[in-house]
């Protein structure tokens, strides 16, 4: 009698046990909810922060509220590089983090750091939404990650308190924060800028202190980390144009069923779109925003000059030369 009470026992443990690995994205009763933290850069009034909570809406209704995601916008986890770290370590789940962090992890990611490869966002979403896209996220998986999608961070400009950008010579002896990024640093050297790495939750205080003269990002983020209040010269130069991958550890990834893995990459798809679409409407705003906000803005009226100053930059990296020149190719 003992014998068979201790089978049924094992028996109802091994029930309990398939039950819960149902794959089914909407989840059951018996299925333990997934709880995810999402970290990303921007300000609450970024669009980064509304389309991560779209991607926590969709993913909480695709799997009926098994897996539900809390979003903590402004670095408050981690920035940059650390972010990554971060997911790699499981100290979080999900990081909506830059190519140019991202490229400390997954080399092969820093030939979208390149200068001027970019010639419009169109181009850029296409790209990497096709085949070198996935080549790149298959590059992320043998390293660790997943890449779920890739959302939109967008062409960067300089910005300084000392003088007008416009053309390279102007850029010479000044200290430039830059993202902790290889490509950058050399991009910067190039052009005879001083370049400085560090975290973006790191550079209001260094431009305040003039640790640096000035940094380079989005226009959004120039406009939500406040840069006005410390740098009076703007120059729109849409010098590199970086995405911004949504970020996840393969293993935490691969721990999900089949339905909830579909439901993550699905929702992150659609909440990138989203996201896209606010940034694109950003950038018809920002720029008046800026000069509103009594900056002196310049563009470059001479591309080709600054194009031809940061080709040296290629040839520091000939990692890169087949993945950059498939990049050129699909926009000629």
């Amino acid at each position: 009698m003992k014998k068979w009470l201790m089978v049924i026992s094992i028996f109802a443990v091994v029930l309990a046990g398939c039950s819960g690995k149902k794959d089914a994205a909407s989840g059951s009763t018996q299925q333990q909810t997934v709880n995810l933290s999402l970290n990303h850069v921007g300000a609450t009034n970024h669009f980064y922060q509304d389309g991560s909570l779209k991607f926590a809406e969709l993913v909480k209704e695709a799997t009926n509220g098994a897996i539900t995601i809390d979003v903590f916008p402004a670095s408050q986890i981690a920035s940059g590089a650390k972010a990554i770290e971060f997911v790699q370590m499981g100290t979080l789940d999900i990081a909506l983090e830059s190519t140019m962090a991202l490229e400390n992890f997954v080399p092969e990611a820093g030939v979208l750091n390149l200068p001027f490869m970019f010639k419009t966002k169109q181009d850029a979403f296409r790209i990497l939404d096709g085949d070198i896209g996935r080549e790149i996220e298959k590059a992320a998986e043998d390293k660790g990650f997943k890449i779920l999608a890739w959302w939109d961070n967008g062409f960067r400009a300089i910005s300084n308190s000392s003088k007008p950008i416009k053309m390279p010579a102007d850029i010479r002896g000044l200290k430039i924060r830059v993202p902790e990024s290889k490509v950058f640093i050399e991009t910067f050297q190039t052009l005879g800028a001083v370049p400085t790495a560090m975290a973006v939750s790191e550079v209001f205080s260094a431009l305040q202190l003039h640790t640096v003269d000035g940094q380079e990002n989005t226009p959004a983020n120039f406009i939500n980390n406040k840069y006005a209040e410390v740098n009076r010269f703007f120059s729109d130069s849409k010098h590199i144009y970086t995405a911004e991958p949504l970020i996840m550890s393969l293993s935490k990834f691969n721990e999900l069923s089949q339905g909830q893995q579909e439901a993550l990459l699905n929702a992150a798809k659609e909440a990138g779109e989203y996201e896209r679409q606010l940034a694109l409407k950003a950038d018809q705003e920002e720029i008046e925003i800026i000069r509103t906000a009594g900056v002196h803005v310049d563009t470059f009226t001479d591309a080709a000059a600054w194009i031809t100053a940061v080709q040296p930059v290629y040839r520091q990296f000939p990692q890169f030369d087949s993945l950059r020149q498939k990049i050129q190719a699909a926009q000629q």
